[in-house]
């Protein structure tokens, strides 16, 4: 899922994560975990990544696999020196300024950067998830999102 980069579209990621707790039958705490990581991943990268832009645009992404729910959020930003904030301890330090990835580093279960630190991957470890049902969700998400309404009419 694409959105403009603008507070105004983060009900389209509340959106996004609720569709993903239905699809996937998550209970409450994962909910909650998920929806504040998530929408405070795009608020970091519509404000830091994508110096709030509204021309520039932000991904979200999903991918189900045995060990859990791993969730992207990309920005087109110049990215930032991510290896600074690299390991759970570095968050409880009063030095850095990192409010929203301590906040995120706290609800998932492990974060990954990739490409300069333009994408945050976070997972969520979700028991119960079987194989099978995986691939059908990921088929339906797929569909889903590949064009949305909204992209149609907002190009």
């Amino acid at each position: 899922m694409k959105i403009f980069s603008t507070v105004d579209e983060m009900h389209r990621v509340e959106g996004f994560v609720e569709q993903i707790s239905d699809e996937y039958l998550l209970g409450d705490n994962y909910f909650g975990n998920i929806m504040v990581a998530v929408t405070e991943a795009v608020k970091n990268a519509i404000v830091h990544g994508n110096g709030s832009d509204k021309n520039k645009k932000v991904g979200i992404g999903l991918e189900a696999g045995k060990e859990g729910l791993w969730i992207s959020v990309a920005d087109q930003g110049a990215g930032f020196d991510y290896e600074k904030f690299i390991g759970r301890e570095i968050f409880m330090s009063r030095e850095v300024k990192a409010g929203g990835l301590a906040l995120i580093n706290a609800l998932v279960d492990e974060v990954r950067f990739r490409e300069n630190g333009r994408i945050i991957e976070m997972l969520f470890r979700i028991t119960g998830i079987e194989e099978n049902i995986i691939e059908q969700r990921q088929n339906l998400m797929a569909r889903f999102f590949q064009v949305s309404h909204y992209e149609k009419t907002h190009k």
